[in-house]
């Protein structure tokens, strides 16, 4: 009977550890040539994927700062058509045009409170900065 109790536990043992195998790991499975490329690829897109959401919000950003940049030319190309018909106006009928100063006083402003407008630009650094 001694002998038969380290037997039957080698045979229980065994039987235990047959109905819960540990997990192979997913590169110990042989693998067709298929079914690796398919995870090789997919690996990749998944990288891409990554790489691809930090450029569109790289192009995105660019995009932003482009079309601020834009809207800062706009108005100060628009600045300077109204200097240049005030000043003509001025200078060859002598009249002071009240709208067109006000056109022009308004433009002005909008210039001046855009993005892109060197003063407030630097006032804001120098106040976030503190």
């Amino acid at each position: 009977m001694r002998k038969l109790l380290p037997f039957s536990l080698f045979l229980c043992a065994r039987f235990l550890s047959a109905q819960s195998p540990t997990p192979t790991p997913i590169s110990a499975i042989p693998m067709d040539p298929i079914t690796q490329a398919s995870r090789q690829l997919e690996l990749l897109n998944r990288s891409m994927d990554d790489r691809s959401v930090e450029d569109a919000r790289r192009a995105a950003i660019a995009r932003d700062e482009e079309f601020a940049r834009l809207q800062f030319l706009a108005k100060a190309n628009q600045f300077v058509a109204l200097w240049g018909d005030f000043a003509s106006r001025l200078n060859e009928k002598q009249t002071f045009d009240v709208k067109l100063a006000k056109k022009l006083a308004k433009a002005f402003h909008e210039l001046e409170t855009s993005e892109g407008w060197p003063i407030r630009d630097q006032m804001a650094s120098t106040t976030h900065g503190k």
